[in-house]
């Protein structure tokens, strides 16, 4: 899955917080037809980051996966320490499963 975040701040994804303020309909349907984050910046510094629905969820979606993979992989560490065996897969293939 490819999500198209432009991680670096550029003059066409970077919005103060006075456009927030005076164009904020603007801003939200930029960000839905840019499929990417705007940079909200106050006085120079970002501050925040605008994001279009669907890419949040498919964001977010990609994180708990992620975690997901990570604790699979301290499972099967604790599988092989506890019962010896090289892997999750290997336990399972033992047992039938």
């Amino acid at each position: 899955m490819y999500i198209n975040l432009r991680m670096i701040p550029t003059t066409d994804n970077v919005k103060t917080i006075t456009d927030m303020r005076e164009n904020a309909l603007l801003l939200l349907r930029q960000v839905e037809k840019s499929k990417g984050p705007l940079y909200i910046f106050h006085r120079s510094q970002p501050k925040a980051v605008l994001l279009a629905i669907d890419q949040y969820k498919k964001l977010s979606d990609l994180l708990e996966d992620y975690l997901d993979s990570l604790k699979v992989q301290g499972y099967e560490k604790s599988v092989k320490k506890k019962w010896g065996g090289d892997s999750l897969s290997d336990l399972k293939k033992e047992l039938g499963l």
